[in-house]
């Protein structure tokens, strides 16, 4: 029997509603049936994209509440739930293994919960305070923590009856979870220590098994993800160059300038310039 791939089961799940539901992997964990788009590794619904745009902080605020959110799970091992730092209600759902290592964590979001929580949500919207329209409304903890508890009894399933094998890609799901963990945070600390500290892996050992699977040092992969964040904030904002350079990580605008022109051939500043009078160069 051929079993519904994690993608299709939570469609199945949320059909009907306006959950967002995210599941993130780490470790060795995953195979063909548990990968899963960007979209669903993120919190990609409408009103999260919005409140990281309302400001030039926006995007700094939501992954620094997302990274928090995550460090707690991985120290405490236990679900909770709460409002974000803009006021959308989250529940996180840590998975772990025999050993108590993180298999992954599930991400039940999108939630609308009237009071506290909705006036300062559309306190931080603003203008934009009736995309609270496409959210869900008072879906509580109970709720969460069934649901996740069925996507974690599938994730256990999938993971005991298909092989650890290579992901679509073609990478050993290690390399592949690593690679969603930086395009997710791309203004974190995405350094070689803290993915090694993340993962549970010899930094030696993670550095050479990403380069000869990839053909890329990991800090080659974050400056090529954080660049091309950088293009998107160069041409859908008029953000400062330097505003730009912390929001994607780099704490130094200098620094930022020249791994920008080695890949471009030319300063941030001159590219948001070029783009916007030739859209052709794009």
């Amino acid at each position: 029997m051929d079993y519904a791939s994690l993608y299709d089961t939570i469609r199945c799940l949320t059909y009907g509603t306006r959950l967002h539901v995210g599941v993130l992997f780490f470790g060795k964990y995953g195979n063909k049936k548990l990968t899963l788009p960007h979209e669903q590794t993120i919190h990609a619904a409408p009103v999260c994209e919005a409140l990281k745009n309302t400001s030039a902080r926006g995007y700094e605020r939501c992954f620094l509440c997302r990274n928090t959110a995550i460090r707690c799970a991985m120290q405490q091992k236990k679900p909770f739930g709460g409002l974000c730092i803009n006021g959308v209600y989250e529940y996180t759902h840590p998975v772990t293994d025999d050993a108590d290592e993180l298999i992954c964590m599930i991400y039940i979001g999108n939630i609308l919960t009237t009071g506290r929580g909705e006036k300062k949500l559309c306190r931080h919207l603003g203008a934009q305070a009736n995309l609270t329209e496409t959210m869900q409304a008072d879906f509580d903890e109970v709720q969460c923590r069934a649901l996740a508890r069925v996507l974690e009894s599938y994730i256990r399933m999938l993971l005991s009856l298909y092989p650890t094998d290579r992901t679509p890609e073609g990478m050993t799901p290690m390399i592949e979870n690593i690679k969603r963990y930086v395009t997710s945070n791309p203004g974190g600390d995405v350094s070689i220590s803290e993915l090694a500290s993340i993962f549970h892996y010899n930094e030696k050992y993670l550095g050479r098994l990403f380069k000869r699977e990839t053909g890329k040092t990991i800090h080659e992969y974050v400056n090529e993800k954080r660049i091309k964040r950088a293009e998107q904030l160069l041409l859908s904002t008029d953000d400062s160059i330097i505003d730009i350079s912390e929001r994607i990580g780099f704490n130094n605008v200098t620094y930022f300038n020249r791994i920008f022109k080695k890949h471009h051939g030319k300063s941030p500043a001159a590219y948001r310039k070029d783009v916007r009078m030739y859209p052709e160069l794009q």
